[in-house]
């Protein structure tokens, strides 16, 4: 049964990373939710460096260092925030360096070769040490017990078009798993699905109930949630994996009809949150070329409905060469199609390096021809104390642009529930600059005591590009104009 969760694999290409912040100018260097550098400029008397949480307030006593280590290259470039969250750039920094930010309660985060100028840096926070949990019941499906159909749900955090930078794949498909018994045997089912109770047959009666979600959060606070139900014909999904077909093969056998959206906070370990089912419904279509694909190579189509900047995911499907495949989406929204590959032998897989993925999200047009960037080998560290991050070489796609090259470093934490062992990333350091590069040298930074140097790691990188040619000098137009990503990532 863990397969059902499959079709919506493909929802991890939804992008991470960065809103617009209303209160930056075109003047300044900006940072939000991943940084990233601007165009050079001259240096400036009394230029700031601004650091500000996801709410646009100020962080006091956060700690700047410019450069690769203190002292490096000059005296003075460990400096702090003031109540106002901003300290002064020194007048001796006159040359590009990384700025790289720490602030307690949040992630702590390097820009990349950044001049000297005004700098506005926007905090993401820090993950919780051992995961909270949101839980509940997604209401409305329409299910018939003995229809020869299965109803499901999944739940998960909705997630905005410039989510790029963050992508967490854990947060789509949860490692964790619910089990339940059906004609004598137990099934494992990802936690953040939610399979009302139903009767159907399988050569014996079978019931299947399993009507709450789990979905585990690495954060506390204002959360948005949505729910995605589908369907599919039971006996012949089964029958099909039964006969030794791959989930992929079957892929296309699932339909989805709407969904819904809940708003929550999460306070406690453990919050309730009731997401509707029909609240939403699937009925406009969009038709989709496939994206070419090599041999070994799985391609993947999805629709994402875009509303108040949220990107709703709507349908996916396996794509085939030379065909076209429709998808459903919300009617009178504008429409994004995320396509995507992944490796036959990583579908599914939680293996280290399993969650390589190429993906764009580009908005539909009709006859549109997909292209990706391809696929990239896994990147290595040379150094672990300072962090010297060997990317692998740099993709090539005709008419996809550089934009950002990023980096997460995270301490992976395990934990149980029943026979399952979960590797969770707690991300403790965000890292992200302009252009293409194949070597990221991180400072040194002294660590505190309660910092786990020991711990088993995870760093992920990610090649960000456009098909836009030119991409402005504001932030904002930087992030709106990011369309692909290639990602992987390497245990450590």
């Amino acid at each position: 049964m863990k397969l059902i969760l499959t079709p919506l694999l493909a929802a991890t290409l939804l992008f991470s990373g960065c809103d617009k912040d209303k209160k930056s100018t075109k003047d300044e260097n900006l940072s939000q939710n991943a940084s990233f550098a601007l165009t050079p400029k001259a240096p400036e008397e009394n230029a700031e460096i601004k650091v500000f949480n996801q709410f646009g307030e100020p962080i006091e006593g956060a700690q700047i260092l410019i450069g690769d280590a203190q002292g490096n290259p000059f005296r003075g470039n460990f400096i702090t925030t003031d109540r106002l969250g901003s300290a002064i750039i020194p007048l001796d920094w006159t040359a590009p360096a990384s700025v790289t930010v720490d602030a307690a309660g949040y992630i702590r985060q390097t820009l990349l070769s950044m001049q000297p100028s005004n700098i506005s840096i926007r905090m993401n926070k820090a993950y919780l040490p051992q995961y909270a949990e949101i839980r509940g019941n997604v209401t409305d499906l329409p299910v018939k017990d003995n229809d020869k159909l299965i109803d499901f749900a999944l739940a998960m955090p909705l997630m905005k078009k410039s989510e790029l930078l963050n992508l967490d794949l854990a947060q789509v498909i949860s490692p964790y798993n619910d089990f339940i018994s059906a004609a004598g045997q137990r099934f494992g089912v990802p936690s953040n699905i939610s399979l009302p109770k139903q009767k159907e047959s399988y050569i014996i009666g079978i019931t299947l109930d399993k009507p709450v979600y789990r979905l585990k959060t690495p954060t506390l606070g204002p959360k948005k949630l949505v729910s995605i139900r589908g369907r599919f014909v039971f006996k012949s999904v089964v029958d099909q994996l039964r006969a030794g077909k791959a989930f992929y093969d079957v892929l296309n056998d699932f339909t989805f009809y709407g969904g819904g959206v809940a708003d929550a906070v999460a306070v406690n370990p453990v919050t309730n949150v009731t997401i509707p089912g029909n609240a939403m419904i699937y009925n406009g279509q969009v038709q989709v070329a496939a994206i070419p694909a090599n041999a070994d190579e799985i391609p993947i189509a999805l629709a994402a409905s875009e509303i108040d900047g949220y990107m709703i995911p709507t349908d996916v499907k396996r794509t085939v060469a030379g065909k076209i495949t429709t998808l459903q989406t919300l009617p009178n929204a504008n429409t994004v199609v995320i396509n995507a590959i992944k490796k036959q032998s990583e579908f599914m897989a939680n293996a280290p390096g399993a969650d390589r993925i190429s993906a764009s999200a580009v908005p539909y047009r009709a006859g549109m021809q997909p292209k990706l960037l391809p696929l990239v080998a896994n990147p290595s560290i040379t150094n672990r104390e300072n962090y010297v991050i060997n990317l692998p070489a740099a993709p090539t796609t005709s008419g996809i642009n550089p934009v950002v090259t990023s980096a997460i470093i995270s301490d992976l934490v395990e934990s149980k529930e029943g026979d399952i062992i979960v590797l969770s990333p707690v991300r403790k350091w965000e890292v992200i600059g302009f252009g293409w590069t194949q070597q990221i040298s991180l400072p040194k930074w002294p660590q505190a005591a309660t910092e786990r140097a020991s711990a088993k790691k995870r760093v992920e990188i990610n090649y960000v590009g456009t098909v836009n040619q030119t991409i402005g000098r504001n932030p904002a137009d930087i992030i709106d104009s990011a369309t692909h990503i290639t990602h992987a990532s390497t245990d450590f």
